[in-house]
Parts: C-alpha cells; sequence; structure tokens
C-alpha cells in the first residue's frame, strides 16, 4: 500500500461515491482541494483506489474531513490506515488540536486515537422555494468576520475566510454576525458568531440572511448543538437533515466554542 496525492481519476471516483453518500461537498471547497489545497489531500492506493482523505493546516489547529471508502472495500482497515497515517503528520506538524466531526460508523476509529466529543453538529436545510422581492445586500463587514473567528479560534484563519468571502454576503445584528456562501450548487450560512447576542438578534440575523439568498439553490447550515438556534431553524422552514459529533483531539482551551453558533464549513475544513 502507498499513500500519494490524488489525480484526476481519484477525484472523478470521490465525486462518485460522495454521491451515493448523498455527502454535500460544495464546488468552492473541492475547487480548494483540487488547487490550492491540493497538498493536504490523501489517496491510498493498493493497486487500487482505497480511500480518500481531506485535512487543512491553520495556524495552531488542524481539520480532517471527507474520508470516504468505497462501499466494497469498508471493514478491510483501509479507511483506518489512512487516518492514522494523516492524524501521525499532523501530530508531528505540533498542532496544538485536531478537528473533525464523526459519523456512528467512524466514531471508534478517532475514540481510540484520543479524539473526544465536544459538542454535536446538526445540519439544518432550507429547500428551494419561491421568490420573495429582491434579494437583500450583506454588508461591507469582513474585516469584522475575520476579527470574530479569530477571537473564537485563538488564530488566524485568514486564508479560509477570504475564499470563503468571495462572492459572499456579511450580516450583523447587535453582536451577531454571519457570513452567508453563495455558490451554484449550495449557500452556506457560516461562520456564525454572538458574543452575547440575544436571540431576538439571531432570529433577526437569519431573517436577513434568508432574505438575502438566492430561492432556487438549498441553503445549509451546520449548528453546534449547544447553540439556541434549532429552534428558530425550524420556525424559518429549516429541516433537520442529520447529526455527528463535533470531536477533538489536543488542547481546546483556547477556543471559545460558546461563541460559535455555525461552522465555516459543512464539517470538512472548520
Amino acid at each position: 500500500m502507498i499513500i500519494r496525492p490524488p489525480n484526476q481519476s481519484d477525484w472523478e471516483t470521490f465525486s462518485a461515491l460522495a454521491c451515493r453518500e448523498n455527502w454535500r461537498v460544495p464546488h468552492t471547497e473541492l475547487q480548494l482541494f483540487k488547487g490550492p489545497w491540493a497538498q493536504y489531500v490523501r489517496v491510498l492506493d493498493d493497486h487500487k483506489f482505497c480511500a480518500l482523505l481531506t485535512s487543512v493546516v491553520y495556524e495552531k489547529s488542524a481539520w480532517i474531513g471527507n474520508l470516504i471508502v468505497p462501499h466494497n472495500l469498508r471493514g478491510k482497515g483501509y479507511g483506518s490506515h489512512l487516518f492514522k497515517a494523516v492524524f501521525a503528520e499532523l501530530v508531528e506538524q505540533e498542532m496544538t488540536s485536531i478537528w473533525l466531526t464523526a459519523s456512528d460508523q467512524g466514531r471508534s476509529i478517532y475514540e481510540k486515537e484520543g479524539f473526544v466529543e465536544v459538542d454535536c453538529i446538526e445540519r439544518w436545510v432550507l429547500s428551494p422555494r419561491d421568490a420573495i422581492g429582491s434579494p437583500l445586500e450583506g454588508e461591507n463587514l469582513f474585516e469584522e468576520l475575520f476579527y470574530a473567528d479569530r477571537l473564537a479560534w485563538s488564530e488566524n484563519r485568514a486564508p479560509l475566510l477570504s475564499v470563503l468571502c468571495n462572492g459572499g454576503k456579511v450580516f450583523t445584528v447587535e453582536g451577531a454576525i454571519a457570513l452567508l456562501q453563495t455558490g451554484p450548487d449550495v449557500q452556506i450560512v457560516g461562520p456564525w458568531y454572538a458574543h452575547q447576542a440575544s436571540l431576538y438578534a439571531h432570529q433577526a440575523l437569519l431573517k436577513r440572511m434568508i432574505a438575502a439568498t438566492d430561492p432556487e439553490i438549498p441553503v445549509v447550515v451546520d449548528l453546534l448543538s449547544s447553540s439556541p438556534l434549532p429552534a428558530l431553524c425550524t420556525s424559518a422552514g429549516f429541516q433537520r437533515t442529520g447529526r455527528t459529533a463535533l470531536m477533538a483531539y489536543g488542547d481546546i482551551g483556547p477556543i471559545d466554542l460558546k461563541s460559535m453558533v455555525s461552522l465555516a464549513s459543512l464539517g470538512s475544513v472548520g
């Protein structure tokens, strides 16, 4: 077995497998991993494609995501082997904390390596709907969003946010701030932060973001279960479609989980 970078055929295989699993992998994220973040993708090859895994390194933290193994090769240890190799690389790079979201199926692999559950992630989806008026414009508050993100994660994640903000819209209401990411296949609400914001502020912010979306494209938000938003999502027409464990390895003391409402990605890059 060898671990190598992906080629075009690997990405075609990944896309087919992800579609079969009903994964939502945004176009923007795929372009990052095929381009500037290509060094963060690993493929396990045992004379054939056996597994693919992505990881992203920031200043002090890292995220592992998109671990996929073909159905006919599951249960043979391929996914575990690739995960352990990438995880060892991140530990060697002295990342203060390493993060991932885990399904029930994969959770045991991560627990054996010392990952612990710190919260849960609930996926909420607003399906395409009829347009009501013209979409609202966001505000030019990208620096404020970067600052809120840095306060929450205790590091600068500008390389990620700069890409996500390209074409995105930032909204803020009384201490709550969030990014609406636009894309050809999915719109994502996140990251979303709130420093002592009221439930009313969250409600007003969500209403403004919905009014700014393209009604023909689904809207997805990955909420931390500990946030006050699930009930508001229900009232706004979102439906919960899944739940995963938010797991971490290492020192998460400097990270302010209480200020987080939703992630910047769909679980794979934080």
